[in-house]
């Protein structure tokens, strides 16, 4: 997968979607745990962000629509 800057919201989600379904089964080795756990935490934590510069955004613009 792309780095985080340069990823899509859309294939990031993808990205975590597909991590989740992984650990979820009982066949996910315990190698790759850890390192797929980190990961998704990374994606959580950078499509939080992404979504709160846009609430911000999109609420400054509003307002400036408004005023």
């Amino acid at each position: 997968m792309t780095e985080n800057n340069t990823a899509t919201y859309s294939q990031m989600l993808t990205e975590l979607q597909g991590i989740v379904d992984s650990v979820s089964r009982d066949d996910c080795p315990v190698d790759e745990l850890e390192e797929k756990v980190q990961r998704a935490g990374l994606l959580i934590k950078t499509l939080r962000q992404r979504l709160k510069k846009t609430e911000t955004s999109v609420s400054e613009m509003l307002v400036e629509i408004e005023g």
